[in-house]
């Protein structure tokens, strides 16, 4: 089976700043933001690649980001567009604490620093990078059907089958499973 994975585009926080309760839009809350305005132009050229033409079907995260991204490529392809909630983003927090950025960041910064794995000694957990690859793979098996699928999701996902460490807005990366 052929992934063409695709990180989703630019997404736009800053409107969430705005809102009345922007506190109630922390930690998970922050996926419900859409794509910015560049977000979207950068969805529309890449909806036109012509590495989809072989693609038998888009299966997309169910976080905003993702799914709005795999909404122009299927308007573009015309090939059916699959919701997969288990391709969703890493989890920092596992404990839903509703962290704030700063303890999203921390616990960002102790995954690399841990090779992906939770030390013992850490104050809170977060999904291990053989969680995240074991959801998607688990998830993965029932699309095990079509030849070529894309994939609109994350980079900490997309990270967990690639060498490479940055991935852009709107990247794509084929893998064969």
């Amino acid at each position: 089976m052929r992934v063409i994975f695709v990180r989703h585009s630019e997404p736009d926080y800053s409107m969430l700043d705005g809102c009345e309760h922007p506190e109630n839009y922390s930690g998970f809350g922050r996926d419900l933001a859409p794509l910015s305005e560049h977000g979207r132009h950068l969805a529309r050229e890449l909806a036109k690649s012509e590495s989809f033409q072989s693609a038998d079907v888009i299966i997309s995260s169910s976080i905003t980001r993702a799914l709005e991204t795999a909404t122009y490529i299927a308007r573009e392809t015309g090939l059916d567009l699959l919701v997969e909630p288990f391709f969703h983003e890493w989890r920092p927090d596992l404990e839903h604490l509703n962290y704030t950025a700063e303890a999203v960041a921390k616990a960002y910064q102790t995954f690399w620093e841990n090779d992906g794995k939770l030390p013992e000694n850490a104050s809170y957990r977060y999904e291990t990078a053989e969680q995240v690859k074991q959801r998607f793979l688990a998830a993965l098996e029932k699309y095990r059907g079509y030849d070529t699928v894309i994939i609109v999701t994350h980079s900490m996902l997309m990270r967990q089958f690639v060498s490479q460490k940055e991935i852009a807005y709107g990247e794509t990366i084929t893998v064969d499973f």
